[in-house]
């Protein structure tokens, strides 16, 4: 997905049959590529993204969130994670929606100046990786929305009065949107 979010260009996609080893050497790896020096980009866990829309809430709240001066994290990417885990603790984010060692779908959000910038940082983060582009990994089914809901502390009332917003998979995506969205209010 390629969209435009306060005058950035923004791609989220999803790497299916990644090669994660130690998650902080290879984001290492990948910020000194030439490809990634002028872009922001993050890497989450797929199986704890509710769809492209979640990691699009997430960027668009961190960057609000660094022109009001409100960041808990002084980089961009992180201040995404914590938008997206809905988590003011920058370790708590990590650990709730970062890479863990042998991940293998792999949620990828890059912001840049241009949709071509934008493929060619998307390129060297796959070629990386060593997966594939499969944006399915960010797709919530029954099995992925059950975990979602636990992770993001998701009650049973609330999945109650949100039926009419659909199928369990759909009622939780738009619960973890919601959390995501509203997490600023505690900042």
């Amino acid at each position: 997905m390629l969209v435009r979010l306060l005058g950035r260009w923004a791609l989220v996609a999803g790497l299916k049959g990644a090669r994660v080893g130690e998650p902080a050497e290879l984001i290492k790896a990948l910020r000194a590529r030439e490809e990634l020096k002028r872009v922001v980009f993050q890497l989450a866990d797929a199986r704890m993204v509710a769809g492209p829309e979640h990691l699009l809430v997430a960027a668009l709240s961190a960057l609000r969130a660094f022109e009001m001066e409100m960041n808990v994290a002084s980089d961009l990417g992180l201040e995404v994670l914590t938008f997206a885990s809905g988590q003011r603790q920058i370790s708590r984010a990590i650990e709730l929606m970062g890479l863990k060692p042998g991940s293998s779908e792999v949620a990828v959000l890059i912001l840049g100046s241009s949709p071509q910038e934008l493929e060619v940082a998307f390129s060297a983060i796959a070629e990386e990786l060593g997966g594939e582009r499969d944006d399915s990994v960010l797709e919530v089914d029954e099995e992925k929305a059950g975990e979602l809901a636990e992770v993001f502390g998701i009650s049973r009332a609330e999945l109650d009065a949100c039926r009419r917003l659909g199928e369990f998979p759909e009622v939780v995506k738009a619960l973890v949107l919601e959390r995501v969205a509203l997490s600023v209010a505690y900042r």
